[in-house]
Parts: C-alpha cells; structure tokens; sequence
C-alpha cells in the first residue's frame, strides 16, 4: 500500500486489487455491501496508522474513494479546508483550561445567552492576544480568512459520538445542548453498561457548533470524530434512539 501525506488534514493511500484480495475483501463485496464497506474503511485505517507511522485522530472525517481502471483503489481521508468538530472541541477544552478557576466557575453558572457572550468576548481577546506582534496587514488577512472558516457550512458527513457513564449524566448535557431549531441528525446506542449519543453535524458552521463545544469541554465527555470508532459503536451497541435522539432527550 503507499500512502502519502497531502496535507496537515489529508491522507492518501492506495491499494492494488491483490492488495485488498490479501486483505480478505473483493471489489465487489466493498461497493455492494455497506457494512462489508465500514469493515474495509476500519483495516484500511489501522493499516495507514501502522504502516504509514500516522495517527488518524485529527484527521477529518471526510473520505473519499476513488476505483481506478485497473481495479486499484484510492483512498482520501480527511480535507483541505475543514477541521475535525472534534479539533475544535480541543481548542475549546484548551482555551477554557487558561481560565482562573473562580473565572470557570462564574463561567459555569451563567444562562445560555451570558456563555455565549462570554465566549464570543473571550476568543477575541484571545486572538488579540496572540496576534498583538503582528503586522497590521498581516492580522487583517488572518482575522478575515478565520472568520470565513468560521462561517464555512460543514458540506460533508461530520459525524461526532459523546460517551455518558449513565443517562442522568447525558439529560444533564442535553439540557444545555445550544440547538434550538436547528439540529444535528442522531442517535442513540449502549454499549458495555455505557451510552452513545451519535451525531452528524453536517450543514453546521464551526461558528454555530462552538458553544456546543464550550458545554461538552464543560462536562469533559469522551468524544469520538473517527468513522472507524463510530462505525464500531453502531455495529456492536444496542440501539435505544435510532432517529432524533437529541430531540426525544430533550422532551424527557
């Protein structure tokens, strides 16, 4: 297999048709058969992560697959442009460990409406910050192009899971969630005495999501952005909400 790397946030692999033969699957099996297809995109990845010396957790999301005319496949994880919810998450979860803890405190007691305005208050002083020692010219162009990507809309599959010791503690969340009339696509699984909350963040903006970010880095979920984790926890968990797990949680 040769991979290569085409970015920060983008792989490519390929793979002759003996190749995957030796891997257990067939061209047939891997276009026809949806779950043969998550099974594949799973060995692929642990192959690229083994092979290649490559970590895939801040990959996106997103891939694609091309069959060239020789019956070789080429495999693209992750994008140019669009950063992981799950990296963002992190950037989250580190800007809020910069604050004073009686600051994270006040933080947390506020109404949705405060904690938006002091997250939208904090990341400007924030940016101000690490960019008072640029030239002006400079921190306009940075300024206007993350402000771009901030209104980007997530085009592609996003898909994000939540892990939750027990329900209460999953009620608990979802009652701060920032979704109101927009909301993501889920479901929800059990597995191993453990809950899944399983989105798809798609046709959001990092813009939209980041107070969403701001109240899971409050509870300190485990998260999970792969495709491959969050095809083993459909595959193997128990599913409780199959549709709008976020709305029937709400209601509860």
């Amino acid at each position: 297999m040769e991979i290569e790397r085409l970015g920060e946030n983008k792989i490519r692999c390929a793979l002759s048709e003996e190749e995957i033969r030796e891997m257990g699957y067939n061209i047939d099996e891997i276009i026809g058969n949806t779950e043969v297809t998550q099974e594949f995109m799973r060995a692929v990845v642990e192959l690229v992560e083994e092979q290649g010396n490559i970590s895939m957790q801040n990959i996106s999301p997103v891939v694609k697959a091309e069959l060239l005319q020789d019956h070789s496949m080429a495999i693209t994880f992750g994008g140019d442009s669009e950063m992981s919810f799950k990296n963002l998450v992190d950037t989250v979860g580190q800007l809020m460990n910069q604050l004073a803890p009686e600051k994270l405190s006040e933080f947390r007691q506020m109404n949705k409406e405060e904690k938006q305005s002091a997250i939208d208050d904090f990341l400007e002083k924030y940016k101000a910050k690490h960019s008072q020692d640029a030239k002006k010219t400079e921190t306009e162009d940075a300024n206007g192009t993350e402000q771009k990507e901030d209104n980007e809309i997530f085009e592609t599959s996003v898909p994000f899971s939540l892990e939750f010791s027990s329900l209460d503690e999953m009620l608990r969340l979802i009652r701060l969630a920032p979704f109101t009339e927009k909301m993501p696509t889920s479901s929800l699984y059990k597995f191993q005495q453990k809950y899944y909350l399983v989105m798809d963040l798609i046709h959001f903006s990092r813009e939209e999501l980041r107070p969403f970010a701001f109240t899971i880095v409050e509870y300190n979920n485990c998260r999970y952005a792969e495709v491959g984790q969050i095809a083993f926890i459909k595959e193997h968990g128990k599913c409780i909400v199959e549709n709008e797990a976020l709305q029937t949680l709400m209601q509860l």
